[in-house]
């Protein structure tokens, strides 16, 4: 488990929840989750190994940060080119100036350093705001004569980036350096950088809880102004302008359920998991890399979930992929330092690979495995009794494979671009370090340690992880694992689809070559027909009584009369309804549309417009107070 440090209490005594200052705050030490990756000392054999020490936000935030200093206000004014900079810089000073305090004080050089320092410090903020993005990028920098100019560059790359739609905002897969001399060959130009990566995730069965930190403090109950971007389904994703709500229950991970028919897999799931998964959305991750010993990430709430690793991207992190990347980067031959770049690759793969069986091989019920267990079961159907329903399963299982897809394509194109850049940066970084001496490394000189029961002596790096590793980290380049898990997953899922493609063109003919005996049937029905429907009609025309029935005075005038107007208004009614048919149910459908529409918009109005009584009860209801 991650060591805690509780040596600090700045601000332990504080309740952020009901001070009248912080409660003015967007941004409070509760939503933030706070790590230092360090060497420690943590077994009695070994050397010191990289761990990740959580760090409670609030002892690290002093009572007195919801007061900005007048000093934080000069270096607003002195960052500022204009008047309109100057007003907006200090309105960033005021709601996420205490997040300075956050800063990592001393570099770690070797395990036997004080308890306040680290290699590298990682802030998870449990929100997606791009307002968040922009307070941490001001607080965090230290360079006051380059924050102008990355504060500028970030609202164009936030801008830039944007996508909307009527399921709300996101971002395309980018990543940008926001430092200005970006491109150029001087040390330390990959700095500051923003990356955006989507990554898919489940939902668990059961309503999902309010999204208690997704609540912008300022604007009330998610209004339609709201900067947040929304989790999406994998649908709602491609189909950005439509509404998906009707096809969300006919996803794979809804109806294929194979715990249902092995119960060691169902003790797996509700040991693991707690819930069984239902859904497969699309999430998004924000790494935002200060320097070198800073590094901020967002996405989305998922305090509902349990901490295990599957479901907390947090959590994975620090339990599965940081471990893979450290086992694989301690057992390398370089003399690297690790640095927040190194905990950016680490957070990618935990988000790419959250449910990849090649970056987790431990995993139970992997994407890959889900899909390939129901195109099993329609595959059987096919050879039981192929139907046009089983066709439209294969396309509906075809269509979420394609998206799928196009969103690890996505994922390779940026990381693949991420890795250049990168590179790119690092050679630059190695010229201009070839006359100066080397940092400390991670490693110490001497790799002899102590084993279970015998003491043994190498020197080198080292071939034995001390935990169970679980990510499959085949090579030594971190973000070359990644790469390589994501395109093997391609690969599968491309498989996938083009077996899919198989089954489909199988179902049609195996349907047609029915539908051929279902012809010679419908000939021999067509036959009877003819011949014994003239025979059956002359038959009761003859045999109708109707002059000489007691009372009655009618002839044979009445028959005619109904029969022929009853024959034409059925083949007027089945013409119009053959040729116009669709027409009039389209414009039902867009009538049905417009009315929700509208009945959306009126609940919003109703609920921005309600009294301030009402107001204090819906944010009880979600968990938030009222600012």
């Amino acid at each position: 488990m991650p060591h805690t440090h509780e040596k600090d209490t700045a601000g332990a005594g504080v309740n952020f929840d009901t001070d009248g200052l912080w409660r003015k705050k967007p941004l409070r030490p509760a939503q933030l989750l706070v790590n230092d990756i360090r060497l420690e000392t943590l077994r009695d054999y070994g050397d010191p190994m990289l761990e990740v020490a959580e760090r409670t936000a609030s002892t690290l935030v002093p009572e007195h940060a919801e007061i900005t200093s007048a000093a934080a206000y000069i270096r607003a004014a002195d960052a500022a080119r204009n008047a309109i900079e100057k007003q907006r810089f200090a309105s960033f000073e005021e709601d996420y100036g205490w997040i300075r305090h956050l800063r990592l004080q001393k570099r770690q050089r070797n395990a036997y350093d004080a308890e306040d320092s680290a290699k590298c410090r990682w802030v998870h903020c449990s929100s997606k705001f791009p307002e968040y993005i922009k307070g941490s990028l001001w607080a965090l920098t230290e360079d006051q004569a380059t924050i102008s100019e990355s504060m500028r560059m970030l609202d164009h790359a936030i801008q830039g980036n944007t996508r909307f739609s009527k399921h709300g905002k996101h971002f395309a897969p980018f990543f940008q350096p926001l430092h200005p001399r970006s491109g150029a060959t001087d040390e330390g130009s990959i700095y500051p950088l923003l990356v955006s990566v989507p990554f898919l995730d489940w939902t668990i069965l059961g309503a999902t809880p309010p999204l208690r930190f997704q609540i912008d403090k300022r604007e009330g109950f998610q209004s339609s102004r709201s900067t947040t971007h929304l989790l999406r389904s994998v649908l709602q994703h491609f189909y950005r302008l439509e509404d998906t709500a009707d096809r969300e229950g006919s996803q794979v991970f809804a109806k294929h359920k194979p715990w249902t028919t092995s119960r060691e897999l169902d003790l797996k799931i509700r040991q693991w998991y707690g819930h069984y998964p239902t859904a497969l959305n699309v999430d998004e991750m924000w790494a935002l890399v200060i320097d070198a010993e800073h590094i901020v990430t967002f996405s989305s709430n998922q305090t509902w979930k349990s901490r295990w690793p599957p479901l907390q991207l947090s959590s994975r992190i620090k339990e599965v992929s940081f471990r893979g990347v450290r086992n694989a980067f301690f057992t390398s031959d370089l003399e690297e330092e690790y640095t927040a770049v190194t905990h950016l690759i680490v957070s990618l793969s935990g988000a790419v690979g959250m449910m990849h069986r090649n970056s987790w091989p431990d995993m139970v019920l992997p994407l890959t495995d889900r899909y390939a267990g129901h195109l099993s079961h329609l595959q059987y159907r096919l050879h039981r009794s192929p139907s046009t329903k089983l066709v439209m399963d294969l396309i509906a299982c075809q269509e979420e494979l394609n998206i799928v897809i196009q969103i690890t394509q996505q994922q390779i194109d940026m990381l693949s671009g991420l890795r250049s850049a990168l590179e790119t940066d690092g050679e630059a970084e190695d010229a201009n370090k070839q006359s100066a001496s080397s940092p400390a490394s991670h490693r110490p000189a001497s790799a002899t340690y102590q084993d279970y029961g015998h003491v043994e002596s190498r020197t080198g790096p080292r071939n034995r992880a001390t935990y169970r590793q679980l990510s499959a980290s085949q090579l030594t380049d971190p973000m070359a694992q990644v790469l390589d898990n994501l395109q093997r997953e391609l690969v599968d899922l491309q498989d996938l689809r083009d077996n899919t493609d198989r089954l489909v063109t199988r179902t049609i003919q195996l349907v047609n070559i029915r539908m051929e005996d279902h012809g010679k049937a419908i000939l021999v029905f067509t036959v009877v027909t003819i011949i014994f429907l003239p025979l059956s009609f002359v038959a009761s025309f003859f045999g109708m009584n109707v002059t000489d029935i007691r009372n009655t005075t009618r002839s044979q005038s009445l028959f005619w009369v109904v029969a022929v107007c009853l024959t034409f208004g059925v083949v007027s009614l089945s013409i119009f309804l053959a040729f116009s048919g669709g027409d009039i149910l389209e414009k039902a459908m867009i009538w049905r549309d417009a009315r929700r529409e509208r009945q959306v918009s009126t609940t919003t109005i109703l609920r921005q417009n309600s009294t301030d009584g009402d107001a204090e009860q819906t944010f009880r209801v979600f968990g938030v107070e009222r600012s």
